[in-house]
């Protein structure tokens, strides 16, 4: 009997135990004390304490530390254990993967991850290039990538060429102050200086200033024109309840070169939360923007790159975020503007290598794609903070990958061959039946722009072959196919910079539903349907792609009238409901005549809100989502 109590207490003994562990764990796990909190959650996974949150904890204390072959370890630990992990779990797995070189299996898990997570900015950029970094290797003659001998055994990282000099954050130990950062063990990192010219027996780096050092992080600055004023990112020091000075959140701060040194550092106040960490700042070539990488509210994921102008008065205006073609539901961070308006930035959400890779988008080209800068400088391990000067063509990028002198290396670039961000090529496919593999002569093909424009059109010959004259590269198209007792296709086509020719081979099925007398043109063709924000009668930009498909069918089929039928919600009242829809109704009409549709063959009638297709009728709560279903077009043939 004494021998069961005696288990049973061990038992209780070590369970307490354990729970304690694993809270001391998570209070340094939130507090991003990885090193110390994976020693735990190491010790408990070997004694078989397995669960779900214990492998989420260990895979992230290595995978935000960029120890991706680590984070690998257990992320796959976490889908062998849990394969309906979190999505954002199969995001990190998916990148580790990568790292490792394991690329078929990255994509199979991408694949998974972009299933579940449709709409999503990731899944989208998945399924355009299809788990391929929207670059190839002509790039790797673009450059040569030497590491700088300034580096040491620590992290070394963000450097900036000004003139001869290199100023750039290094956590190498020094004397004055030197403390240890958790997150890393390594000390905190301050600025550092040295002359790089000539390449060879470069001069051991100094501090650059004592007035820009704190006990805490100092990082990637940023140079005016003149010199004379410098951006960079600093912890914003506070103290205590016992009075001592703590490192606070990241925030940006500035400091003017007058006398022959640099003044104290002021933090410039940027509109935002508290909690909100703001770093990495670049300056525009006219210097009337700063930009800079930061977490605040409205973010897509857990950094986003922003901008803010920089008032003639020495004030700063609202940060403007860079939107979804430049930011991911992942990390977005280290700009850089080179003097031609060119965007560097580093992303893990953009196609890519693994980890951070280093995408630069023309900022003058409204259109334009962000460019994978390729493998000569990105890698499987994480590359950023990229300083490019395209004048000298010489420039700066960090890396942790294999081969390096200690865990961030800073590498000099030299640009050996003037990059290109488009050129143009031909579009051509084809066109089939789906059942019988025909090939369909005399289809309408058109191709349209990222903003919805028709920029050309053209029909499939006796071969079922259609091309359109050479179109910019680095950009995001549209192709519709309209063919007479067929459903129409669209198509997003997003062509990478490098591509030498786009083919396009489209397969159609037959119509289910006939086009008759009083058939919704809708339930005929593949269509979106055509929506309109509240009190509004314009045309908004996602339903212009939307009328384009019916512009090609009442081409397609001449002798067909139709009745455009516009609807509301059932808020406001029926009289005002009646003249907003009967406006809409008109809108749609005005679009398609424009776009070559007689006038005569069209008739707009507004319903108002008497055709609802949901129960949100006067009196009912209903989400916006719900409403807005009712807010539509319909196209119904009258003769």
């Amino acid at each position: 009997m004494k021998k069961y109590i005696y288990i049973l207490l061990f038992i209780s003994i070590s369970a307490k135990s354990q729970e304690k562990a694993l809270l001391t764990a998570d209070k340094k796990f939130k507090q991003e004390q990885y090193i110390e909190a994976v020693k735990i959650y190491e010790q408990l996974a070997k004694k078989g304490v397995a669960s779900v949150e214990i492998y989420e904890r260990l895979g992230d204390s290595y995978y935000f530390n960029a120890n991706y072959e680590k984070a690998f370890v257990w992320y796959q630990k976490l889908y062998e254990f849990n394969a309906n992990c979190n999505s954002e779990y199969l995001y990190r797995y998916a990148q580790c993967l990568k790292s490792i070189g394991n690329y078929d299996l990255a994509k199979t898990i991408l694949e998974q991850y972009s299933n579940k997570e449709k709409l999503e900015i990731r899944a989208d950029l998945f399924k355009k290039f299809n788990g391929k970094a929207n670059t190839d290797d002509k790039l790797a003659n673009a450059f040569n990538v030497m590491n700088l001998d300034i580096n040491s055994t620590k992290s070394d990282y963000g450097g900036i060429i000004k003139g001869d000099t290199i100023v750039f954050a290094s956590a190498r130990n020094r004397n004055l102050a030197n403390r240890i950062y958790k997150r890393t063990n390594q000390s905190f990192t301050n600025l550092y200086y040295s002359t790089i010219k000539p390449l060879i027996d470069i001069p051991e780096p100094k501090l650059f200033s004592k007035k820009t050092f704190s006990k805490f992080h100092e990082a990637t600055p940023t140079f005016s024109k003149d010199g004379k004023t410098m951006f960079f990112t600093q912890n914003e020091v506070k103290k205590n309840k016992k009075g001592k000075a703590v490192n606070g959140l990241y925030k940006i701060y500035k400091s003017i070169f007058q006398n022959g040194n640099w003044s104290s550092p002021e933090k410039i106040q940027i509109v935002a939360d508290d909690l909100a960490r703001i770093a990495h700042p670049a300056l525009s070539p006219d210097e009337k923007y700063l930009y800079f990488a930061s977490d605040m509210k409205g973010t897509y994921g857990a950094s986003d790159i922003f901008k803010m102008n920089i008032n003639e008065d020495g004030t700063y205006g609202k940060p403007e975020n860079l939107g979804s073609k430049i930011n991911t539901e992942g990390r977005e961070s280290y700009p850089f503007i080179t003097k031609d308006n060119k965007l560097l930035f580093a992303s893990d959400g953009q196609p890519g290598y693994g980890g951070f890779d280093i995408f630069v988008l023309d900022l003058d080209n409204p259109n334009a794609l962000p460019i994978n800068l390729g493998t000569k400088i990105n890698s499987p391990m994480d590359d950023f903070a990229m300083f490019w000067n395209r004048e000298t063509r010489l420039g700066t990028f960090t890396s942790n990958r294999n081969g390096g002198v200690g865990d961030d290396d800073i590498y000099l670039i030299e640009e050996v061959k003037p990059f290109v961000f488009e050129v143009e090529i031909p579009v051509k496919g084809s066109l089939q039946d789906l059942i019988t593999k025909d090939f369909l002569k005399e289809a309408q093909v058109v191709l349209l722009d990222n903003d919805d424009n028709v920029i050309a059109k053209t029909k499939t010959d006796d071969k079922g072959n259609y091309s359109f004259d050479p179109i910019k590269t680095n950009q995001t198209y549209k192709i519709i196919i309209v063919k007479e007792g067929y459903e129409t296709q669209q198509k997003t086509i997003a062509v990478s910079q490098y591509e030498t020719e786009i083919n396009i081979p489209v397969v159609v099925s037959a119509l289910k539903v006939k086009i008759d007398k009083g058939v919704d043109i809708a339930n005929v063709i593949k269509f979106n349907q055509i929506y309109f924000d509240l009190d509004k009668s314009e045309i908004r930009k996602d339903a212009k792609v939307e009328l384009e498909k019916i512009v090609e069918v009442l081409k397609t089929y001449p002798k067909i009238n139709i009745e455009i039928g516009s609807h509301t919600d059932a808020r406001q009242n029926r009289k005002y409901n009646k003249v907003l829809s009967q406006k809409r109704a008109e809108s749609t009409l005005n679009y398609l005549v424009k776009r070559g549709i007689s006038k005569d063959r069209l008739i707009a009638k507004g319903y108002g809100e008497l055709q609802l297709v949901n129960k949100c009728s006067d009196g009912i709560i209903c989400s916006e989502k719900e409403h807005q279903q009712n807010r539509r077009s319909t196209f119904i043939i009258v003769e």
